[in-house]
C-alpha cells in the first residue's frame, strides 16, 4: 500500500527536508518546551493577564541612540537646506527702479535699488554707466539711490552687494532709457473748402513726423507711412482750431493746430493804441486801407511801454494799472470787420517796464544787484508772466481779432546782457522758453481759431544764428502760422551781406534777408510776412523806398507784408491802388 502524501505551506528544499524527516517524538517535544508550569487559575490568572503585556507575535522596532542621532541629522540637514534656498541662496537685491526697458521724460533721473533685507553702507557699490555714483547716493538698510543728470538716450546701472560669507557678492544690472524731446510733428500743406449751402468747411491737410510717433487728429488715428508722412481731411466750422499730436513711446507730444479761418494774404500797416482809441484816425486808417492795396491793420493791445489799450479783467493788470479804456474792444472788431479788414493785434511780451517797475521780482535782475536795464525786461522763464501776455491775447480772440501777433518774444538784447540774471531760470535754453512760450500761446488759443505769429530779428536767419535772444528760425516756423521778420534796411550795420550801406539799398538788403529766411522754413507750413520800414532813421525814406521794399518782396514770391510807422504816417504814394 502506497504511502499517503502530506502537503503543508513549505516551498522549495525545507518543504523536501520537512516530508523526509521522521516526526518527533513526544518525549522530544515535551523536552524542547522545558519544565511544565502548573496553569494559573481564578484570580491569580485575572491579575496576571491586567499587569504583564502581551507579547507581539513578531519582533518590534527598537529605537537606539543611533537613530535618535541620525533623526536629529536629518532634520539639522533639512532646515539648513530651507535656510540657504529661501535666505541664502536668492539675491538680496529686490525691485530697481526705473524699471528694466522703462523710458524716462526727465534728465535728472532717481536710479535706485531696494534691498530686502538690511546691508551696510560698506557693502554696497553702485554705477551708473560705469561711473561711480555712491558717493553723491542716499543708502538707508534696504535702499539705495542717486540722482543722477543724464542725456537722451540708452544708459545702464549697476548695483552690487558683498554679503560675505555664504552669500557672497550679489549683482544686479539693468538698462533703462532717457527720452526728454517731443516728436517732431510739421505740417506741410493744408487746404480749407468752403462746402456749399453749409458754415462749414473741409479742411485737407498733409504732414510729417517722426517714424515711431503715433499722430492723432484728435482721438482718430493717423496712419505714417515709411517716411513719417500723413495725411487726413476733417468737416469743421471756423468757430474751432483742430488739433493734431504726435506722441513718442516715452509719451512725451507734440500738438499743433490748424486754423480754419479763411487763409489771407494780408498786406497791413501798423496802428498804435493812440489812433486806434481815436474814432478820427481809426477812420482815416480804414479809408486807407480801402483806396489802395492794402486789406489789413496790426493793431498794438499791449505796448512797448507795456500799456493795455482795452479795460482787461485780470488781477495783475488791475494791480499794477496797466490797462485802460482807450480802445472799446469789441467795437473796434466789429467796424474792421464791417469793412472787410484783416485784423491782426500786437502783444509786445517780453519788454514791458510798467510791469517790470511795479513787480520787480518779474524782472530781468542784474548780477551786480537790482534790477537790469530799468526793469525794461521781464523773465521769459516766468511762468506768470506767461499767463499775463496770454490774459491780453485771449481777451483779443475772444473779440474776434483774426491774428494774434507777439512781438518783442525774445530774450534782451539791448545792453550789457552778460550781467542778466533771471530769477526764475530752470535747464531750459533760451530757444526753448521762446518755443514753449509760443506753444503755450497756441494751445491757449486753439479754442478761438485764430492765427498765429511772431516778429523775429532781421538777422537770425543770417550766420549770425539767433543771436543769444531765443529765436531759432526753424522752431519759431513750427509754431507760428505767419513769421515777421523785421527787414528794415535801417537796422543792419553798414558792410551786412557786403552792403556798405544797406539804408541806401532798400531793395538789396530785403532780397537777401528774405532769401535766408526762405532758405532756413523750406518745407514749414509758417508762411513770411515781412516787416518793411516806411519810417525815416538816418536817411530819409522815399516813398519809392518803400515801394522797393515791397517789390523785393513780392519778387521773392512772398505775397503779404506789413508797413511800420510809429508815428503812423503811411506813404500812400509808395502804394498801388485798390481794385477791390
Amino acid at each position: 500500500m502506497a504511502r499517503k502524501r502530506i502537503f503543508d505551506n513549505k516551498r522549495g528544499r525545507d518543504a523536501f527536508l520537512s516530508a523526509r524527516r521522521p516526526a518527533p517524538s513526544f518525549d522530544e517535544v515535551e523536552q524542547r518546551k522545558g519544565p511544565r508550569k502548573a496553569p494559573l487559575r481564578g484570580p491569580e490568572r485575572k491579575r496576571r493577564q491586567s499587569t504583564t503585556p502581551r507579547r507581539s507575535q513578531s519582533r518590534g522596532f527598537r529605537l537606539t541612540g543611533l537613530h535618535v542621532a541620525l533623526a536629529f541629522a536629518g532634520i539639522g540637514i533639512v532646515a539648513f537646506l530651507i535656510y540657504f534656498l529661501f535666505f541664502v541662496l536668492p539675491s538680496p537685491i529686490g525691485s530697481l527702479s526705473p524699471a528694466k526697458g522703462a523710458f524716462v521724460r526727465a534728465p535728472v533721473v532717481n536710479v535706485q535699488a531696494t534691498f530686502n533685507r538690511n546691508v551696510k553702507p560698506s557693502q554696497v557699490s553702485f554705477t551708473v554707466d560705469g561711473k561711480d555714483a555712491i558717493m553723491k547716493a542716499k543708502i538707508s538698510k534696504q535702499v539705495v539711490s542717486s540722482q543722477v543728470t543724464l542725456q537722451d538716450g540708452k544708459h545702464q546701472a549697476t548695483v552690487k552687494v558683498d554679503g560675505g560669507g555664504l552669500m557672497g557678492k550679489r549683482t544686479a544690472s539693468w538698462y533703462f532709457l532717457v527720452d526728454t524731446s517731443p516728436p517732431k510733428l510739421t505740417i506741410l500743406n493744408k487746404t480749407i473748402t468752403d462746402i456749399k449751402g453749409s458754415k462749414e468747411v473741409k479742411v485737407t491737410f498733409k504732414g510729417k513726423a517722426d517714424k515711431n510717433a503715433v499722430v492723432k487728429l484728435g482721438k482718430e488715428p493717423l496712419p505714417l507711412d515709411s517716411k513719417g508722412t500723413f495725411k487726413g481731411s476733417a468737416i469743421t466750422s471756423r468757430a474751432r482750431s483742430l488739433k493734431i499730436t504726435a506722441a513718442d513711446r516715452a509719451g512725451n507730444e507734440t500738438q499743433t493746430y490748424l486754423v480754419s479761418q479763411k487763409l489771407t494774404d494780408a498786406k497791413g500797416v501798423h496802428v498804435s493804441i493812440t489812433i486806434a482809441a481815436s474814432g478820427t484816425d481809426m477812420e482815416k486808417m480804414i479809408s486807407l486801407v480801402g483806396r489802395t492795396e492794402l486789406n489789413a491793420l496790426e493793431v498794438d493791445l499791449k505796448d512797448e511801454w507795456g500799456q493795455i489799450g482795452f479795460v482787461l479783467d485780470n488781477d495783475l493788470a488791475k494791480k499794477v494799472g496797466s490797462a485802460s479804456d482807450n480802445i472799446q474792444l469789441e467795437a473796434l472788431v466789429d467796424r474792421m470787420r464791417f469793412h472787410n479788414i484783416y485784423s491782426i493785434c500786437r502783444i509786445v511780451s517780453f519788454k514791458d517796464p510798467k510791469l517790470g517797475k511795479a513787480r520787480p521780482d518779474l524782472a530781468v535782475q542784474d548780477k551786480r544787484g537790482g534790477v537790469w536795464g530799468k526793469a525794461q525786461w521781464l523773465d521769459p522763464y516766468s511762468k506768470e508772466v506767461w499767463d499775463y501776455n496770454m490774459a491780453v491775447a485771449i481777451a483779443a480772440a475772444k473779440a474776434g481779432f483774426n491774428e494774434v501777433q507777439f512781438d518783442y518774444v525774445r530774450f534782451p538784447s539791448d545792453g550789457d546782457t552778460s550781467y542778466c540774471l533771471y530769477p526764475h531760470q530752470d535747464s531750459r535754453k533760451p530757444d526753448e522758453v521762446i518755443d514753449g512760450f509760443l506753444a503755450y500761446a497756441r494751445e491757449k488759443l486753439a479754442a478761438y481759431n485764430v492765427f498765429l505769429s511772431a516778429d523775429l530779428f532781421g538777422l537770425i536767419a543770417s550766420d549770425q544764428g539767433d543771436m543769444n535772444i531765443g529765436q531759432n528760425v526753424e522752431d519759431v516756423a513750427n509754431s507760428v502760422d505767419y513769421m515777421s521778420p523785421m527787414v528794415y534796411p535801417s537796422h543792419y550795420n553798414p558792410g551786412e551781406y557786403g552792403i556798405k550801406s544797406p539804408e541806401n539799398n532798400p531793395s538789396t538788403i530785403v532780397s537777401k534777408s528774405l532769401a535766408d529766411f526762405k532758405k532756413k522754413i523750406s518745407g514749414s507750413p509758417a508762411g513770411l510776412r515781412p516787416w518793411l520800414q516806411d519810417f525815416t532813421l538816418r536817411v530819409a525814406y522815399t516813398p519809392d523806398m518803400v515801394r522797393a521794399q515791397i517789390d523785393a518782396t513780392q519778387k521773392a514770391g512772398i505775397k503779404q507784408w506789413l508797413l511800420w510807422d510809429p508815428e503812423c504816417t503811411y506813404s500812400e504814394q509808395a502804394l498801388e491802388k485798390s481794385t477791390k
